[in-house]
């Protein structure tokens, strides 16, 4: 027998809550929705679809699947050499639209081909620092 797994979600530390919201709303497409009170900890969840499915059915009910969650710190280190998290990845199409919605932030990105899986990687930083990756068809490539 195997394992099955899938994504759940991300959590991100991040004491720039609004400049992340803001970010990735922008860029990601994913927009803040139900959170649980945390016994008034600050934070954010974001969704991308609403008809995402969970893994938790007590938590697909209320929350759907929130794919990233913000937890609200006073300071976070910006320093990349001693980062938890090496990076977090998604998959899309619609490259164009997408390199645009970076260029439009600011976002500094380099485009990574992976040939023999007909991939190429979008790389850049959120406003935290946290690097992620969206993964795109090759054929999706600007000329």
């Amino acid at each position: 027998m195997s394992l099955n797994l899938t994504l759940d979600h991300i959590n991100i530390r991040t004491a720039n809550l609004v400049a992340m919201l803001a970010f990735y709303a922008a860029v990601m497409e994913l927009k803040p929705g139900p959170r649980p009170h945390f016994g008034g900890a600050g934070g954010a969840w974001l969704y991308a679809d609403e008809n995402m499915t969970d893994s938790l059915k007590s938590v697909r009910a209320d929350y759907r699947a929130a794919w990233v969650h913000f937890i609200e710190v006073p300071s976070t280190e910006r320093d990349h050499g001693n980062l938890q998290i090496e990076h977090f990845a998604f998959t899309a199409t619609g490259m164009d639209l997408f390199l645009q919605r970076l260029d439009d932030q600011n976002c500094a990105y380099d485009l990574v081909d992976m040939p023999d899986v007909d991939l190429v990687q979008v790389n850049f930083r959120d406003p935290d620092g946290n690097h992620i990756h969206v993964d795109f068809p090759l054929s999706e490539k600007p000329r």
